[in-house]
């Protein structure tokens, strides 16, 4: 019996030194950035996704994925790799549930923090 791996999605989490906040975050289907409200950073997956996050343009380090509230959207909380992204997979969720989770990242040595959104596909 042959088994397939989940499906991968790669989130990319990029801002310059000239505008470190907010970020730009593209899922390779979208690209969302909002200066008030974090509506229109949604990425769509499907329970048990595997999410990759990567750093780009002037962002130092991604220093954390983690839940905001709410019910955590990862079965499995995104963690570190040797790389530097970090490796998270999609819990099982009902069609249509959107969930918040936060990420922060740095850029020359500052903080910042930004609360974009998943949206469950079944």
């Amino acid at each position: 019996m042959c088994k397939t791996d989940p499906t991968t999605v790669t989130i990319t989490i990029s801002a310059t030194k000239a505008n470190p906040f907010p970020p730009t975050i593209s899922d390779g289907v979208s690209v969302g950035s909002t200066q008030t409200e974090d509506d229109n950073l949604t990425t769509n997956v499907k329970s048990g996704y595997i999410v990759v996050f990567q750093k780009g343009g002037d962002i130092g380090g991604i220093t954390g994925i983690y839940e905001t509230g709410g019910s955590d959207v990862f079965s499995t909380d995104p963690q570190l790799q040797p790389d530097g992204t970090w490796k998270g997979i999609i819990g099982a969720f009902p069609a249509n549930t959107i969930e918040s989770y936060g990420i922060s990242y740095t850029v020359d040595a500052v903080t910042y923090n930004q609360d974009p959104k998943i949206r469950i596909n079944q």
